[in-house]
């Protein structure tokens, strides 16, 4: 059983990103996590963290339709 361990490789998931598109971002990510750390509320992350905090209440229900 430990023989097999030595014929395998480690490949890399395939993603549909490039490394520029990663680079960018990580970079965001990086800014946002940089914001929050200093307290500033971000833009970005606004809804994101709304819906964490569960502060977006339902929409209302205007009808009910029983077809």
């Amino acid at each position: 059983m430990a023989d097999d361990k030595e014929d395998l490789t480690v490949v890399p998931l395939p993603t549909g990103e490039t490394e520029e598109e990663h680079r960018r971002i990580r970079s965001s990510n990086d800014r946002d996590q940089q914001a929050e750390r200093e307290g500033r509320k971000n833009r970005h992350n606004q809804g994101y963290d709304e819906a964490a905090d569960g502060k977006n209440p339902d929409p209302p229900v205007e009808r009910i339709v029983d077809e």
